[in-house]
């Protein structure tokens, strides 16, 4: 409606200057008319959409939800929507899911399988909220950091709660806005820390730490990869980012690595990031690197079987790509930070910094094996990670601080059992 409104803004005044300059009715008509067939379009659609919000307003209030998702993010929704609708719904109480950006409805109802109720906030979203919120919905929970979930936070009488869509050392995870919220759920002492050094202030009663619920399906190692006769590399580099500020994505040279994972005579499941496939210029990098992966399985004189396309990319999920694998090669990513999980070796690719900075910059990174961009040193570090894994130690260690301790099903129950608690306090 935004033309639709402009326009009467503009032919309203119109009208009061051809009135007061004493123009003729014919000059005068003009710009009436517009203001009544522009404005009357508006008002009309004001009382479509009114009629319609309070009828799911209805719907709403016989379904009960006690949650919402407030989505306002762009093209990663289906993987954040996924990621938290079943840890929500484990609470045992219905939800909603509300989405801002209209331009991406038909892409999340076609990329997603949730069983919750969908609805398509009109432009007007803060009206369409304030009916929406029926008296059971209490609780609004955040999975991007979209400057228009400010919309959904004018609502003072719900309790607005960050869950974000990953645990990383990304800048993205200590936004100052997060101090916004009511309640911050992270999934361990790590990501209170790396707000207090990023500088951003958050008091310490708005932290529930609870662990990453989507790990529980992620399976511990049962023996030392030395053991392993031939090792399989999970490789799984991260979204460019929007900015180079923010682009830690080792896909442009993701041939060469895969290179260096051959020669050290590993079998490598490539899963780029879902979005990389969607812009033509990283198209190109994952094509590069599947080629490599697909010449070495075709070549009879090789003993590479690696994996690439829709069987890592969409028959599995990614934790079962990490249950099929060894080892695992990665970014900046909350990836990482999941793969913690297994207690198995990681190695992460620094794409800008020399390795002790980069260490320094990324603690997760502590207990990683090191990759420069110029893969220098490549064949000797990966050689530590498939053999000696002389890095098990910090990384067990960094295991109970970015994860909270939770092991097995521990956080998904956590998880379930203090969100159980909050929403039957919601009275029906």
């Amino acid at each position: 409606m935004g033309p639709w409104v402009i326009g009467s803004r503009i032919a309203g005044p119109l009208t009061l200057l051809a009135v007061a300059a004493g123009l003729g009715p014919a000059f005068v008509a003009v710009p009436l008319a517009a203001v009544v067939v522009l404005a009357g379009r508006v008002a009309l659609y004001m009382v479509v959409v009114r009629r319609r919000t309070v009828a799911i307003a209805r719907a709403l209030a016989a379904h009960q939800p006690r949650f919402a998702i407030a989505y306002a993010g762009y093209g990663g929704g289906p993987t954040h929507l996924t990621m938290w609708e079943d840890p929500l719904l484990s609470a045992g109480f219905p939800g909603v899911v509300f989405n801002y950006r209209e331009k991406y409805c038909e892409y999340l109802r076609e990329n997603t399988d949730l069983t919750s109720p969908f609805v398509q906030l009109s432009t007007d979203a803060v009206r369409d909220l304030q009916v929406l919120v029926v008296p059971t919905l209490r609780y609004f929970f955040y999975l991007h950091n979209a400057k228009s979930n400010y919309r959904y936070m004018a609502i003072k009488k719900v309790t607005h709660v960050w869950l974000g869509h990953g645990d990383s050392d990304k800048p993205a995870s200590v936004f100052g806005r997060h101090a916004d919220y009511d309640l911050l759920v992270v999934s361990g002492t790590a990501a209170i820390e790396r707000y207090a050094t990023g500088g951003v202030r958050i008091p310490a009663e708005k932290f529930v730490v609870l662990g990453r619920p989507q790990v529980q399906e992620i399976e511990a190692a049962t023996r030392s990869i030395t053991d392993v006769e031939r090792p399989v590399v999970l490789y799984a580099p991260t979204w460019q980012g929007k900015r180079m500020r923010v682009n830690f994505s080792s896909l442009r040279f993701g041939a060469e690595i895969v290179e260096a994972l051959i020669e050290a005579g590993a079998d490598v499941i490539f899963r780029p990031h879902p979005l990389s496939k969607r812009h033509p210029r990283l198209e190109h990098f994952v094509r590069r690197t599947e080629v490599v992966l697909a010449l070495d399985t075709q070549d009879p004189d090789t003993p590479g079987r690696h994996l690439i396309g829709d069987l890592p990319n969409r028959t599995w999920s990614l934790n079962e790509c990490m249950n099929r694998a060894d080892a695992l090669v990665s970014d900046v990513s909350s990836v990482v930070s999941d793969w913690l999980q297994s207690g198995k070796p990681y190695a992460m690719v620094s794409t800008k910094w020399p390795v002790d900075e980069f260490r320094d910059r990324f603690p997760v990174a502590r207990g990683a094996y090191v990759l420069t961009r110029d893969l220098e040193d490549a064949h000797e570090v990966i050689a530590d990670m498939l053999g000696p894994d002389s890095m098990r130690g910090p990384r067990d260690e960094l295991r109970v601080r970015v994860l909270g301790g939770f092991t097995g099903r521990e956080s998904a129950e956590a998880f379930a059992a203090y969100f159980h608690e909050r929403f039957a306090g919601v009275a029906p």
